[in-house]
């Protein structure tokens, strides 16, 4: 199987798989506002220990937020995918999409960092713990990598279709 098809298939199925998420999660979280006693879903959301009140609602919608800049950056790449199988690399199109998904993953990883610190101040009473092995700290700074990473191929994008209309005027 030719890599561009194998990558285009990984990135198709992670995408399809995070659409309910974001179809279902408002209504999901519409269901425990309005029945806070429910026992269908089991709620793991800091400041829900005297009900669903206002800094649940906050962390919840900012969480999900987060997960839709998450989710468009995905998007872009998913479209990224589709042109480098149709052999269109050196085109405006991929230095838009190359651009659009370095900048939400970009943003996702610094706002997920900024709400990780946030939060941790505001549920740990001010106390940091490290994690050893797979931590939400690693995760998104390979976020962040990944968000620098594409704005870095969308410069080099930019700058080969330059030299690729540059060469076709000459003769």
């Amino acid at each position: 199987m030719n890599l561009n098809k194998l990558f285009k298939l990984v990135i198709d199925l992670a995408f399809f798989l995070m659409i309910p998420i974001v179809v279902f999660f408002p209504g999901t979280i519409l269901y425990i506002l309005i029945f806070p006693e429910q026992s269908i879903f089991s709620v793991n959301i800091p400041f829900t220990e005297s009900g669903f009140g206002g800094k649940a609602l906050l962390f919840t919608l900012t969480f999900f937020a987060l997960f839709l800049l998450f989710f468009f950056g995905f998007y872009q790449l998913r479209k990224f995918a589709g042109l480098l199988l149709k052999g269109k690399l050196f085109s405006q199109e991929v230095v838009l999409c190359t651009n659009k998904a370095g900048r939400f993953f970009t943003v996702c990883a610094l706002g997920s960092f900024l709400f990780v610190g946030v939060n941790a101040i505001l549920t740990n009473s001010g106390r940091f713990s490290i994690t050893f092995g797979s931590s939400n700290f690693k995760l998104l700074l390979f976020l962040l990598i990944v968000g620098v990473l594409f704005l870095l191929l969308s410069d080099a994008f930019r700058k080969a279709l330059a030299l690729k209309e540059e060469n076709d005027l000459t003769v």
